[in-house]
């Protein structure tokens, strides 16, 4: 009976087959210890072409100085041209050119150009990704707002052209400004809107002790008046002391004298009636005297700055808190002024908190001298 079979055994030695070179992990190695070498020890070409793109790096600034960039906003460059405008539209709201202000004046005035023409940026830049559209018929009103200014058609285009802008740019300008602000408005409607219950609350938290909240004392006066201004001699004073002298006795009533002598043009021919007024409302070295008066009693002559006078309380009215009714419109429009003022600082913090603004301070101060550097616009006039 032959027995089991015994099974046939090969031996290979490890000269026949060799190990595999690894060739992928070398490659591997080869390829990162490149990119480190390249990225964070010899900024090499991949590095250069990367930081070329990005902010805050020598890169950036090269080609700022190269192109006359004040900021970029998210890789979107300002330039000198669009700060020129946006200065010049600064000072023109306020009635003054660059010419009109002295150096130091004119360089506080384009850094707060250039931080309202970052702000305009980022807020176009996010409406414009949500393909937000401002409404045509503000666009034309701003428009016909802006052209009413000037009664003569040369007058206007004198302006477009210290502005440096065409007629369509600055049609666009002002488009701008409407999308910039149709846009903040829609974001912070909801947070700046105020109710019936806040304006009571208002009322009910600080009416007791705002000022605001009450009226203050009035009286209603006439006076008697001798200017100081272009004749001051010791005649005027005893002129003004004759006066009282004859009001005292009666050998002269007010509504007389007042018509005959006093210089006070505008009420001379009314008794010298000045009509209800408060402390604030005259000169302090006057209203001293007249609110020192009971109700129908005359002062005796006296100098304020400006002259002479004898001045007679005809009435007077104490200080009156106001109800909440008489208030209400008032609250409201303070209330409203203050929450759309914070809404609207909170929304620009929070785009400027993801956003990327670099600034280059080298072009701050130096203008752009030729029309061709101002042909880009700024975002708002």
């Amino acid at each position: 009976m032959p027995g089991p079979k015994k099974r046939k055994t090969t031996t290979v030695s490890a000269a026949a087959n060799p190990a595999r070179f690894p060739w992928r992990a070398l490659l591997y190695t080869v390829v990162i210890f490149y990119l480190v070498t390249d990225l964070y020890w010899c900024e090499g070409p991949l590095r250069q072409r990367i930081d070329q793109r990005k902010a805050f790096t020598k890169y950036s600034r090269q080609r700022a100085l190269e192109n006359g960039w004040v900021a970029t906003v998210n890789n979107r460059p300002l330039t000198r041209g669009q700060l020129d405008q946006a200065t010049a539209i600064y000072l023109h709201r306020r009635g003054k050119t660059p010419a009109d202000i002295s150096a130091a004046g004119l360089r506080i005035a384009r850094r707060v150009a250039l931080g309202q023409l970052i702000d305009d940026t980022l807020v176009a830049q996010y409406a414009r990704a949500e393909e937000f559209q401002p409404d045509p018929e503000s666009v034309r009103a701003r428009i016909a707002a802006f052209e009413a200014q000037f009664a003569d058609p040369a007058d206007l285009a004198a302006r477009r052209e210290a502005l440096g802008l065409s007629e369509a740019k600055l049609h666009a300008l002002l488009a701008d400004q409407v999308l910039v602000e149709q846009w903040i408005a829609s974001r912070i409607a909801e947070a700046a809107a105020v109710s019936e219950d806040d304006l009571r609350a208002w009322f009910d938290e600080n009416a007791a002790t705002d000022p605001g909240a009450e009226n203050p004392p009035l009286i209603r006066a006439r006076h008697l008046f001798l200017s100081t201004v272009e004749e001051d001699t010791p005649e005027r004073e005893a002129k003004i002391r004759e006066m009282h002298g004859q009001l005292e006795s009666d050998d002269a009533d007010f509504e007389t004298l007042a018509a005959a002598f006093s210089d006070d043009e505008r009420t001379k021919h009314h008794g010298g009636d000045l009509g209800w007024f408060g402390v604030a409302r005259m000169p302090r070295d006057f209203a001293d005297v007249a609110f020192g008066l009971r109700s129908r009693q005359r002062s005796e002559p006296f100098r304020s700055s400006l002259g002479w006078h004898i001045v007679e309380v005809t009435d007077s009215r104490p200080a009156e808190r106001l109800d909440f009714e008489t208030l209400k419109p008032e609250i409201a429009a303070w209330l409203d002024t203050e929450r759309r003022r914070y809404a609207v600082a909170v929304l620009l913090y929070r785009l400027k908190k993801v956003a990327v603004v670099e600034l280059f301070p080298e072009n701050f101060d130096h203008p752009v001298t030729s029309k061709s550097g101002t042909e880009e616009i700024a975002p708002s006039p």
